[in-house]
Order: C-alpha cells, then sequence, then structure tokens
C-alpha cells in the first residue's frame, strides 16, 4: 500500500468549507478510483482547525492517479486559501499490518442517513520520531501493542503502523476506536503498558518537542468521513 498521512490547520472562518470541499474529495477518492481505498477525514477534538487525512492507495501510481482527478483539483483550488499553515504530508508504507488486512473503507449497503453521519468514532493520528539504531526494534514492540489492541479489546477498530518511505526514521499510529471509552479502555491495558516502558528511551526528543510545539503534531478527534457505518477495521490482522 502507498499511503499519505498529511496534517492540515486552517483558518477559523474556514472551517466548514473546508470540511465540505474534503469530503468532496473523499467521495471521489474512494467512490470514483479504482485502487483508492481510505480518504479518512478526521478534526482534532481540542483545536477543531486541525485536521488530518489518511489517504490509501494500492501503489504510487494509484496516488498518480489521483493527483490527475478532476475531485482532486477542485479541492486543491477550493482549499487554496484556507489554510492557516502550510499542509505537511508524509508519504508512507504499512509495517503493521504487513500482511493480509482490510483495507477498503467503502461498505456496500451502508445506509446512507444522517444518523451515521455525526462522527463518533475517536481516531489517533500521530507521528512517532525514533531515533535511527532502534526504528527495527521500536516497529517489532508497536506491532505486538497492535496485535494486542486489535485482538483483545473490543471497541479498537483499526490499529495501523505506517513508516514514512523518504525517512524511516518517521513512523505514524492510525488508531480507531469506537468511541472516546474505547481509547480510555486501550490506555489500561497490559500491551500498551509494555510498549511504552519497551519503548520509553528511543524517541528522537528533539523532533518529537518540535512537532508538539507546531503543526506537525498528532491529530485525536472525530472522524469527518466516512460516516461511522461504512468500514473502519482492519480485520484483527495475525501480523
Amino acid at each position: 500500500m502507498y499511503i499519505l498521512m498529511v496534517r492540515l490547520k486552517v483558518k477559523d472562518d474556514r472551517i466548514d468549507d473546508f470540511i465540505e470541499a474534503s469530503i468532496g474529495d473523499g467521495v471521489g477518492s474512494v467512490l470514483g478510483e479504482p485502487n483508492c481505498y481510505r480518504f479518512d477525514i478526521i478534526q482534532d477534538d481540542e483545536d477543531p482547525t486541525k485536521f488530518a487525512f489518511c489517504e490509501v492507495y494500492e501503489d504510487e501510481a494509484a496516488f498518480q492517479y489521483h493527483t490527475m482527478a478532476y475531485h482532486f483539483h477542485q479541492w486543491r483550488d477550493a482549499s487554496a486559501d484556507m489554510f492557516a499553515e502550510p499542509p505537511e504530508v508524509s508519504f508512507c508504507r504499512s509495517v503493521y499490518p504487513a500482511g493480509p488486512a482490510d483495507w477498503d473503507a467503502y461498505r456496500p449497503g451502508a445506509v446512507d442517513d444522517s444518523a451515521f453521519q455525526n462522527g463518533t468514532l475517536h481516531v489517533i493520528h500521530a507521528p512517532q520520531y525514533v531515533q535511527a539504531d532502534k526504528v527495527d526494534d521500536f516497529i517489532a514492540a508497536v506491532t505486538l501493542d497492535g496485535i494486542g489492541s486489535t485482538h483483545e479489546e473490543p471497541g479498537c477498530l483499526r490499529f495501523d503502523v505506517y513508516q514514512n518511505v523518504e525517512d524511516p526514521t518517521e513512523l505514524y499510529l492510525y488508531e480507531v476506536y469506537a468511541n472516546s471509552a474505547a481509547f480510555d479502555y486501550h490506555v489500561g491495558t497490559p500491551h500498551i503498558k509494555l510498549w511504552r516502558d519497551t519503548v520509553a528511551d528511543w524517541y528522537d526528543e528533539e523532533r518529537r518537542d518540535a512537532s508538539m510545539a507546531g503543526n506537525m503534531g498528532a491529530r485525536r478527534g472525530r472522524n469527518v468521513w466516512p460516516p461511522d457505518n461504512w468500514s473502519w477495521s482492519s480485520g484483527k490482522p495475525a501480523f
């Protein structure tokens, strides 16, 4: 998979316009492009001007196809003056799941009703900056956390780990929970405690602090799109 992890910050008075334009791009991408599997749009709970995209394509060629699509150009032109800061884009590969998994966001037959469009899921879109000599160990440790989360927690729908293809020391956690209570449940599990203890000294502290201070930090919040009743589960991947 070829994955884009995008972080965006928009002007206060353009939030609704940005959401409308981005949903249009998401619908066009997932329903109109043959090899776009996901175009998740997340809005931060604490700062509603902060958004994130998680875009999943079959390969780089599928992404290039996306950049030529009408809906992408329409979004790009419409949103050009909406940003408070330049968007941050990381091109990634999946390190967990590394095997069979469910990627498709679209669920055929899903009821199209406003009841399912309120964005009640809780999503984590978080960069992790790791010391170069600890990257492989970090991936191994966080994979165990991902397996524990998706297999043992009733409210964890997805726990993906992505690696920047241009900067292997930058990884992303992309976690989807049924609601904020399910995330609180996750925080108390033995697998996250083991992971936190294991990786505590493996971070690039300077980069992590810089990301937390600016636009590059994590987004934690609701799903703007797709709706709650589309496919959010990764299918409990084994590796």
